[in-house]
């Protein structure tokens, strides 16, 4: 009787809830139907977009509900799915509701910098305005009046760099503690696994004492340089724990049949094993390239000159500068410094995803 009851007030609640949804959504469309087209804002047009969206997921869910009541009507199920109940349907609203939320917090700032970057009415500062007029100055500000380049040139000096010598001493040091056995081996990777856990930021201090021995030392050894043994030695530590499981999950019986053919440790570690995980070594690689795009805080504690700056601090004094601000050539940076990743990750996808699928599973 009690769960009867509890049925009873739940379905009246949700029918009292859903009606006045309805009466809100009907008073909702007749305003913005009886505004005068010359009062009819961007205001308008957003509270009419977010109405279209809300009751479409609502009555797309309904429909969904629908269809599977009545195909739990009929006396043969042919689905692997069961029967769409009444708080099914209850669920799967709210998910709709909370995954279109949750798109919009996502993609709410890209539009923005997208707009921003192409609105010639937009000055210094970025506002809220829903003016908007098409325009490349912020483009040509970014090249004309800026070291844009100059920092573009850097870091991909950086993070090639980087990428070339995290790939090259990773292929080593993965396959060493997966293939050999050695004192030494555990606490080693112990070792590593310790030095991950140390910020990157406590380390400022040694970065710099370390910097002044080996320029003392070695002239030509410049900041830069310096920033590239930082980035290379924590993709080291962290890549060499995947590329070890990863060439785990290769059989050892593909080395035995290699050692019988006559090849020696070396060919088989290059012949044999890296072209199978190379799947993996692109991951690796592609994370090692990325990083020193998207790090700030390293390149602008370390770097003194504006023309040694990398993306991501030379960009920020277009933010942070108030001799150079100008956020919306700040948006067009960022939009230009995203097409290459993004480029990067459709060209090299069949990699990624053969790598992480193999790295996920060891066998």
């Amino acid at each position: 009787m009690f769960s009867l009851l509890i049925t009873l007030f739940l379905y009246v609640l949700i029918a009292t809830i859903g009606i006045s949804l309805v009466v809100f959504w009907i008073s909702m469309m007749a305003e913005v139907i009886r505004t005068p087209k010359e009062n009819f804002d961007k205001k308008n047009g957003k509270v009419l977009w977010f109405l279209i969206v809300f009751f479409g997921n609502l009555i797309g869910a309904f429909i969904y509900y629908l269809k599977g009541r009545k195909a739990a009507n009929k006396s043969l199920y042919l689905s692997d799915r069961p029967p769409l109940t009444f708080f099914g349907f209850i669920k799967l609203v709210f998910t709709y509701m909370v995954l279109t939320t949750w798109a919009f917090i996502v993609l709410w700032p890209l539009y923005q910098m997208v707009i921003s970057a192409f609105n010639g009415l937009q000055q210094s500062h970025i506002v809220m305005n829903y003016d908007f007029e098409f325009s490349l100055r912020h483009f040509e500000y970014l090249f004309n009046e800026t070291l844009y380049l100059t920092w573009v040139k850097n870091t991909i000096f950086i993070a090639g760099a980087t990428a070339i010598i995290t790939v090259a001493v990773v292929s080593l040091t993965g396959y060493a503690y997966s293939r050999y056995r050695f004192k030494g081996r555990k606490p080693t990777l112990m070792g590593i696994m310790l030095v991950q856990t140390i910020p990157t930021f406590a380390g400022i201090v040694a970065f710099f004492t370390l910097h002044s021995i080996v320029s003392n030392v070695f002239p030509f050894f410049s900041r830069q340089m310096m920033l590239i043994l930082i980035y290379s030695g924590g993709a080291i530590a962290g890549n060499t724990f995947v590329l070890k499981g990863y060439i785990d999950s290769i059989s050892t019986e593909l080395d035995d049949a290699a050692r019988i053919d006559g090849c020696s440790d070396l060919q088989t570690y290059w012949l044999i094993i890296m072209p199978i995980a190379r799947p993996m070594l692109t991951i690796i690689a592609l994370w090692s390239f990325i990083g020193p795009f998207m790090d700030f805080l390293l390149p602008r504690v370390l770097l003194t000159s504006t023309e040694s700056y990398t993306l991501a601090a030379g960009l920020f004094t277009l933010m942070s500068d108030h001799r150079t601000m100008n956020q919306p050539a700040f948006a067009a940076g960022g939009l230009l410094t995203a097409i290459p990743i993004v480029i990067l990750f459709l060209a090299l996808q069949n990699q990624l995803v053969s790598g992480l699928a193999k790295g996920s599973v060891k066998g």
